[in-house]
């Protein structure tokens, strides 16, 4: 079947303009929707470049007239894309190759955004935008180097190495804020965190929580993950901050 199926491609694609070449390969058939201008691939269905694969149950790429231009392509169930720089999972993927903006989809299991350094994990929505190079999250976590950052809603920017990596640049996170970092932990409503510098910026009712040594609330905490050093600033109109320390009974 899938020898077969391979040799109808063949016949058919030649006639589909893509960004760049692709390899398409699935186990169980090909639909050429001429009326809904699309073309339906299923079961272990595969879509390779040189730049990527993707794979999923079932794959549709849609296109218009005049020159069957592709132009979004949805992949549906066990979604998986691998390239250069990243490796996505999700349970739905849409691909605007026009905007080149990808819209993953959690419907029974998190999505997940390997990087180079990072990695994005959100029970909702991602939307990367690959020509921009940044990503936005729903109810979402991202893993950088040992440390863990949740919030309700996540920004990540990457920036490109000279080796032409991805390589996260600077996050920017709002609604229920904690980060982790070993034995501290941090939660605030907003959060700027860039790990170059080691440097994380936590906002509206902060509170810093090192084990049972110490507690610190304020209204914002400038925190040096290299040095482990927090500055605790007070509240607008407060003027003060509140710690308690734990001491050695002995």
């Amino acid at each position: 079947m899938l020898k077969i199926f391979t040799f109808l491609l063949l016949l058919i694609l030649p006639q589909f303009a893509f960004a760049e070449d692709i390899e398409l390969t699935a186990d169980n058939g090909l639909e050429w929707n001429q009326k809904e201008q699309k073309i339906i691939m299923r079961e272990n269905a595969t879509a390779k470049s040189p730049e990527y694969e993707l794979k999923a149950d079932l794959i549709e790429a849609f296109y218009k007239e005049p020159g069957k231009k592709i132009y979004n392509v949805i992949a549906t169930d066990n979604v998986d894309i691998k390239s250069k720089e990243e490796n996505i999972t999700t349970d739905k993927l849409t691909y605007d190759l026009n905007k080149d903006i990808i819209n993953l989809t959690s419907i029974k299991n998190p999505t997940t955004l390997k990087n180079k350094d990072s990695e994005i994990i959100a029970k909702d929505d991602v939307i990367y935008y690959k020509a921009k190079n940044y990503a936005t999250a729903k109810n979402a976590k991202i893993i950088n180097t040992g440390r863990t950052l949740f919030a309700d809603d996540i920004r990540v920017d990457f920036e490109r190495t000279k080796n032409d990596a991805n390589e996260l640049k600077k996050v920017i996170a709002n609604g229920n804020i904690k980060l982790i970092d070993g034995e501290e932990e941090l939660y605030g409503d907003t959060a700027e965190y860039n790990p170059k510098t080691g440097f994380a910026t936590i906002s509206g009712n902060v509170y810093f929580k090192k084990g049972t040594q110490a507690n610190l609330t304020g209204g914002k905490i400038i925190y040096d993950m290299k040095t482990g050093i927090a500055r605790v600033l007070p509240k607008e109109g407060e003027g003060k901050v509140k710690g308690v320390f734990s001491t050695d009974k002995k």
